[in-house]
């Protein structure tokens, strides 16, 4: 089944953590900075710059990506969609996602599930020694449980 994205901002809603602009390079272009140093350049989509300058994010330390707009209609949009960072372009609504030592993605488990999707042997051993049967009934103690694993093993965890 073909992914379709609903519009619902889920996957960026905690990307601020991650990605910060920088600088303003150009008019509706930016240097963004991720937590581990790295840089790019993103530029706003010229269908979407009316609501990029339109629609300031309300907080200036929000959780959300600072390129995530809403529209009237209720839908969130990613306002550098075009451009967006590798990152982004691997999310697909991931509830949790991992990421190797290089920040390429390793693993996820899907959203609304407990179920664990990877072609990482070593990855898909550890989540059969160490998370699989875990019984956690709490979902947010079962996320910790996984995030301090995978980051024990030299993983970065996301969610």
């Amino acid at each position: 089944m073909t992914f379709v994205c609903q519009r619902c901002g889920y996957c960026c809603s905690t990307m601020g953590e991650i990605i910060s602009i920088q600088e303003q390079v150009r008019p509706f272009e930016f240097r963004i900075g991720y937590t581990n140093g790295e840089e790019r350049l993103v530029c706003v989509d010229l269908d979407k710059r009316e609501l990029f300058c339109h629609q300031q994010q309300v907080e200036k330390k929000s959780l959300a990506c600072p390129f995530l707009r809403q529209r009237e209609s209720h839908e969130r949009i990613c306002t550098v969609h075009a451009s967006r960072p590798e990152l982004c372009r691997m999310y697909l609504c991931s509830r949790i996602l991992i990421l190797d030592p290089e920040g390429k993605r390793a693993g996820r488990v899907l959203h609304g599930t407990r179920s664990f999707i990877t072609e990482d042997e070593a990855l898909l051993d550890l989540w059969s020694r160490s998370i699989r049967d875990v019984a956690v009934p709490d979902d947010e103690q079962w996320e910790k449980t996984i995030e301090d694993v995978f980051t024990r093993a030299g993983y970065r965890v996301i969610r």
